[in-house]
């Protein structure tokens, strides 16, 4: 879009405000500028604006000069508002039209078509159009000040030279060949047409007839102004597969609070320079839509504005908040007691604006984003990740270290040979493709399937691992009704299989992964993970419990249900693959569990952090001394140690028991070490001497 500095200032105040500045506002209200350059034989200054697909209301420029009015909080000069919309004596609103939301007519007679004057020709000039005639001249400065679709007929030609409301008619069966090419005038649909008395004036929304168009001959016009429903021309445009320049006019949106300013001057515009004379107008007008206010609660705005750059860190306050909205065109009022502000939005912005962020994005905007604070919040608290979470984490490790590769798969299904006959699948109503018409029951097949693709590349040996969700269809019986009901649950799978896993020496043979050795590494993992298990072997009632499919894959006799010692609840199940020829599995010994990990966390035995005491070293010698004491068998050492201990002797650093002789007359002996050692001093025979003393007084007493 390109705009002109000088036509800009007839619109808005621009005489105390710098081209440059005006640029940056631009920029750093979100407006993106292509170029800036100088128009030399004009004296003037150009601005290429790129705009986004939500701002269609800034793409005239009456719009931008809206926005640039708020921008700068500079009023629209006068001119603007007190266009009057006269002539409206006939109003037609009784009938509804799919295709229209505005439409006016009006007939001036009289005219002469000469040149346009030369601040028009400059105007269009200056936004590289061509310069023809008045009338037409005249819609396109009417396109690029207000953004309207105003069309200037020929009356001559129709044969008319006063309105009449009963020979107007909207038609949706007319021969559509005469306004559109014969190469694509074979519809099956048939768009509303704009016809006078047989006369069809234009494909509404799409085009008109060219046939129509004024020349330096015309004396009698049909000035045409419309707005049209853009679902109803999007609609058109995909059924008849055409693209016309008005067609894209009318999908995005004429604003129709602007059509009676656009289409009255475009009339004054006729009858000053043409010098006709103007008669009764036509008018159709849709009544409007309304529109619901938008109420914005201030503690939203703080939250996602945050506080402005000073020296106290403040919100923006009511006053600041209401100033804005103000600026904006936005008519609000504010509720002390329930600190919302109510928000009615202005219709050339109903577009754009439907939402509350939407509102407190504007007011940023306007606001000024570089006034905000952008550093993060302080974090008070810190995040707490879930049980299951670290739990995940801590399995994810330990799996690596044992040499495991993590496989990711989609749960998201096709039917294959796996999924074909299982009743506890749940399939998609509406998939998106036939790789996704099913949930994942299981996690075990993602796995199967590495194994085959492997063994087809050449690669016997496997170990991987995979942590995901399936989705499982349990039954429920419920007042002796059966339903069911869908679940979803996080389970860990692991698969191993290697053909050289071990050799005793250089000249055997290797030996592949037993069945012994594959259950050691889950032992090994759950040791790692301080999981308390039990093994079992399968049952009939364990298959159904467990997958249905572990009967068919796997070698029940070398296969174990792993469960909860404690709560008696299975929880999983490790098993060699039957040698499967539809898997291509026929030489591979293979090895597959599949635990789920809300019954492991229940196995899992947490240990808190040591309890350490914290006391200064001592950079003092330390003197041991070995004590043997004969006991009888059933008498417990750890209970004269503990004495020993309990005296509290601030010299005593270590009792530790080193030896023990048994004799045959259930008596024994057994040494221990004592350490002594002060934290200020090198200890002397004297302190030695009181520590055997109180050593040999418990000993004593508790030896019998």
């Amino acid at each position: 879009m390109k705009v002109s500095w000088k036509w800009l200032g007839q619109i808005i105040d621009l005489q105390n405000i710098e081209f440059d500045k005006l640029t940056k506002k631009l920029t750093m209200a979100g407006f993106e500028i292509e170029e800036t350059y100088q128009l030399k034989t004009l004296q003037d200054k150009i601005i290429e604006l790129k705009l986004t697909a939500n701002r269609q209301d800034t793409s005239f420029l009456i719009g931008l000069a809206r926005e640039i009015s708020t921008l700068l909080n500079k009023p629209l000069k006068n001119y603007y508002h007190h266009i009057k919309a006269n002539n409206i004596n006939r109003t037609c609103n009784h009938v509804s039209y799919q295709s229209l939301n505005d439409l006016k007519l009006n007939i001036i007679v009289n005219i002469k078509n000469r040149h346009s004057p030369v601040w028009m020709q400059n105007y269009l000039k200056s936004h590289n159009i061509e310069v023809t005639n008045l009338l037409n001249d005249i819609t396109e400065y009417i396109n690029l000040k207000w953004g309207q679709d105003i069309e200037i007929f020929d009356a001559r030609k129709i044969g008319i030279d006063s309105i009449s409301s009963n020979k107007i008619q909207i038609l949706n069966n007319g021969n559509i060949s005469q306004i559109i090419d014969e190469k694509n005038s074979s519809y099956n649909i048939s768009p509303e047409l704009l016809q006078y008395k047989n006369i069809i004036l234009s494909v509404i929304g799409i085009k008109s007839n060219h046939n129509l168009k004024c020349d330096l001959n015309t004396s009698s016009i049909l000035v045409c102004g419309t707005i049209c429903q853009s679902t109803y021309i999007q609609s058109i445009i995909r059924k008849l597969n055409i693209k016309t320049e008005k067609s894209t006019k009318h999908r995005k949106k004429i604003l129709r609070c602007d059509f009676l300013y656009a289409y009255e001057e475009a009339i004054r515009l006729i009858s000053t320079f043409a010098k006709g004379i103007v008669g009764k107008a036509y008018t159709y007008h849709r009544l409007p839509y309304k529109h619901k206010n938008l109420l914005v609660n201030k503690r939203d705005i703080h939250n996602i504005l945050g506080p402005i750059k000073n020296h106290y860190n403040d919100f923006l306050s009511v006053k600041e908040i209401l100033h804005t909205l103000d600026q904006l065109n936005f008519i609000s009022t504010y509720n002390y007691i329930k600190q919302v502000f109510t928000i009615t939005i202005p219709e050339y912005r109903i577009h754009d604006i439907t939402r509350t962020i939407d509102v407190i994005e504007e007011i940023g905007r306007i606001y000024g984003f570089e006034k905000f604070d952008d550093g993060l919040p302080q974090a008070i608290n810190k995040g707490l990740a879930s049980d299951e979470r670290q739990i995940t984490k801590k399995i994810r490790t330990i799996l690596r270290n044992l040499g495991m590769h993590e496989a990711i798969h989609y749960s998201l299904k096709r039917k294959n040979k796996y999924y074909q006959n299982n009743r506890n699948i749940i399939e998609l109503y509406n998939p998106l493709s036939e790789d996704q018409t099913i949930l994942q029951n299981s996690l075990f097949a993602n796995l199967l399937e590495i194994q085959q693709y492997n063994i087809n590349q050449k690669n016997f040996s496997i170990e991987a691992f995979e942590i995901g969700r399936i989705f499982i269809k349990n039954q429920i019986s419920q007042d002796s009704i059966n339903t069911h009901q869908n679940q979803e649950q996080l389970y860990i799978a692991c698969i191993m299989g290697k053909p050289n896993f071990l050799r005793s020496s250089w000249t055997d043979e290797p030996k592949e992964l037993s069945w012994f050795h594959a259950k050691g590494i889950l032992e090994e993992f759950f040791e790692k993970l301080h999981a308390t298990v039990a093994w079992k072997k399968v049952i009939n009632s364990d298959i159904t419990k467990i997958n249905q499919k572990i009967a068919d894959l796997f070698n029940l006799k070398r296969t174990s249900i792993i469960y909860n010692p404690i709560t008696k609840e299975n929880i999983g199940f490790f098993g060699q693959l039957r040698y499967l020829s539809n898997y291509n599995l026929e030489h591979c010994t293979t090895y597959i569990c599949e635990i789920k990990l809300s019954g492991l966390m229940q196995t899992i035995n947490r240990k808190n952090h040591l309890k350490y005491r914290i006391k200064p070293y001592s950079s003092y010698p330390s003197v041991t001394r070995d004590i043997s004491i004969k006991l009888h068998n059933h008498e417990n050492i750890d209970t004269i140690r503990q004495k020993i201990i309990n005296q509290n002797n601030n010299l005593l650093e270590s009792i530790e028991i080193f030896n023990e002789y048994k004799h045959n007359n259930n008596k024994r002996n057994i040494s221990l070490r004592v350490t002594y050692r002060a934290q200020n001093r090198t200890l002397d025979d004297k302190d030695l001497t009181k520590i055997n003393k109180e050593i040999k007084c418990i000993l004593k007493y508790s030896i019998k």
